[in-house]
């Protein structure tokens, strides 16, 4: 089963490097550094500046009432701090019109009223190791290829002045867009923050609001999470290529390809990876170490200019053998597990192909006998890593050198579903569901 929730690791957005992608299961959306909605219904109309009660040294998670003018009428919203130390943010929302999702690289928040799979109206928050100037020529270009665009210097109560810019008209028509942007680009002395709002034209005029005063009490923070080492991203980049090219690991270890990586620069915020292709190839992979993040370039002597920047991106936490991408915790797959296939005992009774069990490194499988656990074979597990649905993905490799994929169930965590494939693109033609686990204790 194909993950595709809404933070979708393959659908990610990557605006801190410049990426023209859309959040996984938004549609076709530029993400929070890309995009953003506007607060505007039949024009490009700016919403009115709102003041703000400004609370300094709230708690993540507090809870409080505030009064705003909205439509002319005051109203009680509720809000719930929030500050993420790792993008460096906080800011408040209103908990009961909005649902909070949290990674370790980005804050989104999506209106109750929608699917969190399709969201239509929601504020993302993330960070960009890029100065506001650059990320904003970014965000420019994206969205330029579809929108007419609107820009100006904007003052937020507690961040200060900030790039924003809208997108509502569609380009060259003349016609407001249905889906409406706008771009908060908030610059740092560690880079800065993007603050994406996206909404329909029917709630501009609501939606548009209520995320202003969102803005208006987001402020940035020294990011202080804990950074990717030069092992684990040089690890995690290794993982990466050989999930992209599954023969390419096998091709290394047989010494028919002249392949190699190595941490070609490292600094306190980023990390690159050289990987010299047996093509001559030279690919830098550019690691954002507090959030994961990474974008990709290409250089060919004799055929490129310099480095080229590529459109691949991805989150190297992803590719972090054995650990929580957002926590950096040891993953583990807990409790005995029996395959779906079964066969008949002697007497009749129907009983598991195989009973399974999980080491760091293996996948035991065995039998029962007389209640202990006998095991026959083991495969070597090559990939452990959590997905964004919050489940867990298993790359193993079986003697005969066969790769396949357990990954968690998203309706029923307690289910592996199979699949003889490392490539996500090929599940749905390869899942095997006779060879799919379900916990049994």
């Amino acid at each position: 089963m194909k993950e595709n929730g809404f933070f979708k690791t393959t659908a990610v957005f990557a605006l801190a490097f410049l990426l023209l992608t859309a959040i996984g299961g938004c549609g076709r959306q530029i993400s929070a550094a890309e995009t953003a909605a506007p607060v505007l219904t039949a024009a490009p109309v700016s919403p009115a500046e709102p003041e703000a009660v400004i609370v300094v040294g709230r708690q993540d998670g507090e809870r409080f009432e505030e009064t705003i003018l909205l439509e002319g009428m005051e109203e009680t919203v509720r809000y719930e701090h929030v500050r993420n130390d790792t993008i460096g943010v906080e800011l408040d929302y209103d908990y009961e019109r909005f649902a909070r999702h949290r990674e370790a690289g980005r804050e989104c928040f999506v209106s109750i009223y929608d699917l969190p799979a399709a969201p239509e109206n929601y504020l993302e928050v993330t960070y960009s190791p890029q100065d506001a100037d650059t990320a904003a020529a970014s965000v420019r270009k994206a969205l330029s290829q579809e929108y007419e665009l609107l820009e100006h210097a904007r003052e937020l109560d507690r961040a200060g002045s900030c790039i924003y810019i809208e997108a509502s008209e569609l380009k060259g028509t003349g016609r407001m867009a249905d889906q409406l942007q706008a771009v908060y680009i908030i610059p740092a002395a560690d880079g800065c923050r993007i603050a994406a709002a996206h909404y329909s034209i029917e709630g501009a005029e609501g939606f548009g609001r209520r995320f202003h005063y969102m803005m208006n009490t987001l402020a940035a923070l020294p990011r202080q999470a804990e950074g990717l080492s030069d092992e684990q991203a040089l690890a995690a980049v290794q993982n990466y290529c050989y999930a992209r090219d599954p023969d390419l690991k096998n091709a290394v270890n047989a010494g028919e390809y002249p392949v190699y990586w190595d941490v070609s620069s490292s600094g306190e915020q980023q990390a690159v990876v050289l990987f010299r292709s047996y093509t001559g190839a030279q690919i830098r992979y550019y690691i954002d170490r507090v959030t994961g993040d990474a974008y990709v370039t290409e250089f060919v002597s004799g055929i490129t200019d310099g480095e080229q920047r590529t459109e691949e991106s991805f989150n190297v936490r992803d590719y972090l053998t054995g650990q929580d991408a957002s926590s950096g915790a040891p993953l583990s797959i807990e409790g005995s597990w029996q395959s779906a296939s079964m066969g008949y005992e002697a007497d009749g009774s129907l009983y598991p192909e195989y009973y399974v069990r999980f080491t760091d490194s293996e996948i035991c499988y065995g039998h029962l006998n007389g209640g202990e656990f006998i095991a026959d074979h083991a495969d070597r597990i090559l990939g452990l890593a959590k997905t964004a649905a919050g489940g867990i993905r298993i790359q193993a490799e079986a003697s005969n050198g066969v790769r396949y994929t357990y990954q968690t169930c998203e309706s029923d965590p307690n289910v592996l579903e199979y699949f003889e494939t490392w490539r996500e693109e090929d599940f749905p033609e390869m899942y095997r569901g006779g060879a799919s686990l379900f916990r049994s204790s």
